[in-house]
C-alpha cells in the first residue's frame, strides 16, 4: 500500500493508477479525453471533457473513510496532498486558458480500496470511489462544447484521430 504523498512523488500504487483508468475508460470515448500528468503536476490523470475538466489522482489507502474536523481520512490515514491537487487544478486551468479554453478545473482524489458513501468535496477536492467515477463526470451538467473539449485535449498533449491530417502544429 502507497500512502498519497503531496508534491511531485507516488500517490498511490501501480495498481491503484490502473483501476482508475479502467473506470475512465466507461466515459464516452466522443465527449472525453484522459491525458497523463506532466511531471511537474501532482495527480496521475486530467480528464477534459463536456462536462469540464478535472486532474485525477489515485489512492490506495484502505479502511472507512471519515472527515472529522473537516481533514478526510481513510483508515485513520490523513489523506495529504489536498494543497497539491488544487495547485495542479490551477496550473491545469492555467494551460487550458491559453488555449481558450475557459472552464474550472476541478481536483478529485480517486479511492479504490477505501470503504465510503457517496462522493464528497473537502477543502476543495472532490474525493470519491473508483465506482463513481465515471458515472460523476459524466452525470455534471455540460460545460464545454465538443470542439472545445478537443482544443483542451490537443493543449494538455493529446494527439487526437485525425490530427495528422489536419495543417496545424499543436505546442
Amino acid at each position: 500500500m502507497t500512502i498519497l504523498k503531496s508534491g511531485r512523488r507516488e500517490i498511490g500504487s501501480a495498481a491503484a493508477r490502473s483501476r482508475v483508468a479502467s473506470g475512465l475508460a466507461a466515459l464516452d470515448e466522443f465527449s472525453f479525453w484522459t491525458v497523463p500528468v506532466d511531471d511537474r503536476t501532482s495527480g496521475d490523470l486530467i480528464v477534459v471533457g463536456s462536462t469540464g475538466a478535472f486532474v485525477v489522482a489515485a489512492c490506495d489507502l484502505a479502511g472507512p473513510v471519515s472527515t472529522a474536523w473537516g481533514t478526510p481520512t481513510v483508515g485513520g490515514y490523513t489523506i495529504p496532498g489536498l494543497r497539491g491537487m488544487r495547485g495542479a487544478a490551477r496550473r491545469v486551468r492555467s494551460t487550458l486558458g491559453t488555449a481558450t479554453v475557459f472552464t474550472d478545473v476541478e481536483p478529485m482524489i480517486c479511492l479504490t480500496e477505501a470503504i465510503m458513501g457517496p462522493p464528497m468535496t473537502v477543502k476543495g477536492v472532490r474525493i470519491l470511489h473508483v465506482r463513481d467515477l465515471a458515472r460523476d463526470l459524466s452525470a455534471r451538467p455540460r460545460a464545454l462544447e465538443q470542439g472545445r473539449a478537443q482544443r483542451g485535449a490537443r493543449a494538455l498533449g493529446m494527439k487526437l484521430a485525425g490530427d495528422h491530417k489536419r495543417h496545424f502544429t499543436t505546442g
